[in-house]
C-alpha cells in the first residue's frame, strides 16, 4: 500500500482492511460451523449459525459505511479508489457467503431431524471442505495482493463444478431408488448448490483482487464444467 503525505487516509484504509479481516473470519466460521453441524448432527449449532448472520450483516454495513465516508472525505483516485471499491465489493461477497451458510444450516436442521436420516449418502462434507479451502485462500490472496494465488482460485472453479455435478447425479440416482426420502434429498441438492455458489463467490474475490492490482479484470473466462446431467 502506498504511503500518503496525509496519513489520515492510510489510517482509514487500514481500518477498512481490519473490518474485512473480521468479516472474513466470521464468514469462514459460519461456513465451517454449518458444514460441521451437518456432519456431526449437532442440532444446537444450527440456531447459533442462523442468529449470528445478523452480526455478519452489521459488519458488512460498517465496511460499506467506512468506504463511502473515505471516498467523500478524500476523493481518492486510481489505486486508492480501487482499494476502497474492492473492499466494499468483497464485504458484500462475504455477506452473501454468510447468507448461504445460514441457508445450509436451515436445510441441515430439517435433514438431521428426519426420522429416516442416518448418514449423508453423498459427500456433501467433502464439497464443503473444498469450498472452505477456496474461501480461505481467496481472502489470503486479497489481503496479500497476490495475483498468482488469485488466478489459481479463478481457474479452480471447474473443480468445484465437477464436485457439485457428481454429487447432484448421485442424489438424483439415490432419489429414484429411495422415493420416500425425496424431501430430505431435495434439501441435500439445495445444500450442494449453496456450496457450489460459495465456490463461485471465492472466484469473485479472486477477480476483485486481480482488478485491485491491475486496474482491469482477467481477460480469460472462468472455466466451467459441462452442466449436462
Amino acid at each position: 500500500m502506498t504511503q500518503h503525505i496525509n496519513t489520515a487516509f492510510d489510517d482509514g484504509l487500514a481500518d477498512v482492511n481490519k473490518q474485512i479481516v473480521k468479516l472474513g473470519a466470521l464468514a469462514e466460521t459460519q461456513l465451517d460451523n454449518s458444514i460441521t453441524a451437518l456432519k456431526d448432527k449437532t442440532i444446537k449449532k444450527f440456531d447459533s449459525i442462523i442468529q449470528r448472520d445478523k452480526k455478519l450483516d452489521e459488519l458488512t454495513a460498517e465496511v460499506s459505511s467506512s468506504v463511502f465516508e473515505l471516498i467523500a472525505l478524500w476523493s481518492p483516485i486510481a489505486y486508492d479508489l480501487r482499494s476502497l471499491l474492492v473492499a466494499d465489493r468483497v464485504g458484500a461477497i462475504l455477506e452473501r457467503v454468510g447468507d448461504y451458510s445460514k441457508n445450509i444450516a436451515r436445510r441441515s436442521q430439517v435433514i438431521v431431524t428426519e426420522e429416516s436420516f442416518d448418514r449423508l449418502p453423498v459427500n456433501i462434507v467433502g464439497l464443503g471442505e473444498h469450498v472452505q479451502g477456496l474461501l480461505r485462500q481467496s481472502l489470503d490472496a486479497y489481503m496479500e495482493n497476490d495475483i498468482q494465488k488469485a488466478m489459481t482460485i479463478w481457474e479452480s472453479d471447474i473443480d468445484t463444478d465437477r464436485l457439485y455435478l457428481s454429487i447432484f447425479k448421485e442424489i438424483v440416482s439415490y432419489m429414484s431408488d429411495n422415493p420416500d426420502d425425496a424431501k430430505m434429498l431435495t434439501h441435500m441438492v439445495f445444500i450442494s448448490k449453496n456450496l457450489e455458489r460459495v465456490g463461485d463467490y471465492t472466484t469473485s474475490i479472486a477477480k476483485q483482487t486481480y482488478f485491485l492490482t491491475e486496474g482491469e479484470y482477467p481477460d480469460t473466462k472462468r472455466p466451467k464444467a459441462m452442466t449436462t446431467y
